[in-house]
């Protein structure tokens, strides 16, 4: 792989899986345009723009410091099931602040770029959840967040459909599913990314908000490093990856294949 001559936008790119992005693109030889709320480290990416995802003044003037041309864009940007976080605030950054920065800045990209977001193995359950994920479907801005999440019922922690995380989450697997095929003239393709349990800072939130029974689940199939999920979501930019498209990729050492097996009776 080589991204020379390429310059992709990461979300997210002051830590954890949006670093480690940007450090594989800019080893292969790529540029890469950092969005953050925090400034990442000095050198680790060639343009930073500070971002707030759960901003709508801020992600219009993200979009508009964008430079034109862009081979990628990679959703990375996201917070886990935090108390400080409300669950409204999760779901406008983990699916409607990053759905709007996205919609938006499809006009920043180039013919043939490649979308990647980064989802969850928590999302798994979006087919048994698909009216609550259409109603969020209808929310237009980060101004009807609140409004929606009062009325399906979210609640902040747990591992359920109606659970914050989980929810946003898979809002955003099927988004990703739904969008791919909707910048196909100028074949751009969008997939996602799902991993488990990451060992980047904020693990500790997971393992409080989802509980012990689905700590116990993380466990048994181990952490991956920040690394091991940008590697995945960096070759899903890449020629190689051309025919890849619509897809939400497992990245979680069998953890969904081996939960997809019990459910239907299988193990």
């Amino acid at each position: 792989m080589s991204f020379e001559g390429k310059t992709i936008a990461v979300t997210g790119a002051a830590s954890g899986i949006g670093a480690a992005s940007a450090a594989a693109i800019k080893t292969q030889g790529g540029k890469v345009v950092g969005l953050d709320l925090n400034e990442p480290a000095a050198g680790s990416v060639d343009q930073f723009i500070r971002y707030d995802q759960s901003d709508a003044a801020s992600i219009n003037a993200a979009v508009a410091a964008l430079p034109a041309g862009l081979d990628g864009l990679l959703n990375i940007a996201g917070v886990p099931p935090s108390a400080k976080f409300g669950p409204a605030k999760v779901l406008a950054i983990n699916f409607v602040g990053l759905r709007q920065f996205t919609e938006q800045a499809v006009s920043k990209l180039g013919d043939g770029a490649v979308i990647v977001n980064m989802s969850s193995g928590a999302g798994i359950g979006w087919p048994t959840n698909i009216e609550n994920i259409k109603q969020m479907f209808e929310v237009e801005g980060l101004d009807g967040v609140q409004a929606a999440v009062d009325a399906l019922g979210i609640q902040q922690d747990g591992f359920e459909n109606s659970s914050a995380y989980p929810f946003s989450k898979q809002c955003l697997s099927v988004w990703s599913m739904l969008v791919c095929t909707k910048w196909k003239d100028r074949s751009i393709r969008v997939n996602a990314v799902a991993p488990a349990a990451v060992e980047t800072p904020i693990i500790g939130d997971f393992m409080e908000s989802f509980g012990a029974d689905a700590v116990a689940r993380m466990s048994h199939f181990g952490a991956a490093t920040a690394e091991n999920i940008a590697n995945v979501a960096v070759f899903l930019l890449t020629p190689e990856a051309v025919w890849i498209n619509g897809a939400v990729v497992a990245t979680d050492n069998g953890a969904t294949g081996t939960a997809t097996c019990k459910k239907n009776g299988l193990l």
